[in-house]
């Protein structure tokens, strides 16, 4: 599973080792860290995804989930956002996961199951949730 993680460089260890627990098993987990926009949208255009995690605050959150959802259309997206009143934003430009940066572990497991499962239905992948 190849995930892009786009975060703030003081964050980036702290969402990554919550991702990497939801995934303890696949041992072809693979995360390309991101700590801005740009970087996001440079990494969009050069790889494919199985998911794109977004855990940036403010403006710059949302500037990364437009870059995402303009640049990888078909890739599901996280995002991560400590300003709730982005989940309006997130519905309408049909980013089906946003949860606020204080969720549990059980709430972004939910979030990231359908992605999990639908990569091992289409894998072939002995993975079970």
């Amino acid at each position: 599973m190849k995930i892009a993680l786009c975060t703030e460089l003081r964050n980036v260890e702290w969402f990554e080792s919550r991702l990497r627990s939801l995934f303890d098993g696949d041992g072809q987990l693979a995360i390309d860290e991101l700590w801005n926009e740009n970087q996001l949208a440079q990494a969009l255009r050069r790889s494919r995804y199985h998911a794109v995690v977004i855990a940036m605050t403010g403006a710059r959150g949302l500037e990364a989930a437009i870059q995402a959802k303009r640049l990888a259309p078909e890739t599901p997206i996280v995002w991560w956002s400590d300003d709730k009143n982005f989940a309006l934003i997130a519905y309408h430009l049909r980013i089906p996961v946003f949860l606020p940066a204080d969720c549990s572990d059980q709430e972004l497991y939910e979030a990231i199951k359908p992605i999990m499962k639908w990569r091992c239905e289409n894998a072939n992948c002995a993975m079970q949730l």
